[in-house]
């Protein structure tokens, strides 16, 4: 691009020294060419400058779009392995409550049974108190004076 500008204004220089001056009530007049050669140039540095500040942008958008499609591929594996632990430790609480509810089904079955033997012996004592009351019952009513006359 600047060899572009330095080779027109080889030439815009060379023009003017060709060239005739311009005449009266002609658009040009009053403009030389000289002035008009700097126009170009500054022009044609001026959009090289924009295609420059383009070019750069491109390159720059480039580059945040590799970022951010690696950014996604990084969370991605992230998501994946997160996913992965996820499964793993549920497997384990599974694992784990399946295993304390035996434990507890366990405890409480223990439970049930020494209740029930506790209840199971205090139902025969209670029982042997009743049969012993019974009897001594029976015993009273028999030497009971009461029962004698009765009879």
């Amino acid at each position: 691009m600047a060899n572009t500008g330095a080779a027109l204004q080889q030439v815009a220089q060379s023009n003017l020294e060709h060239a005739t001056p311009a005449k009266e009530g002609t658009e040009l007049a009053g403009l030389s060419l000289s002035y008009l050669a700097e126009q170009f140039a500054s022009l044609l540095n001026e959009k090289r400058d924009l295609t420059s500040q383009l070019s750069e942008a491109l390159d720059e958008n480039a580059a945040m779009n590799r970022r951010y499609n690696q950014a996604c591929a990084e969370f991605d594996r992230e998501r994946i392995q997160l996913n992965s632990e996820i499964a793993n430790l549920r497997s384990q609480l599974t694992s784990r409550l399946q295993s304390i509810l035996a434990v507890k089904e366990k405890l409480i079955r223990e439970e049930f049974e020494r209740k029930l033997q506790e209840l199971t012996v205090e139902v025969r004592q209670e029982r042997s108190r009743y049969r012993n009351a019974i009897e001594e019952m029976k015993r009273q009513t028999a030497n009971c004076i009461c029962r004698a006359k009765n009879r």
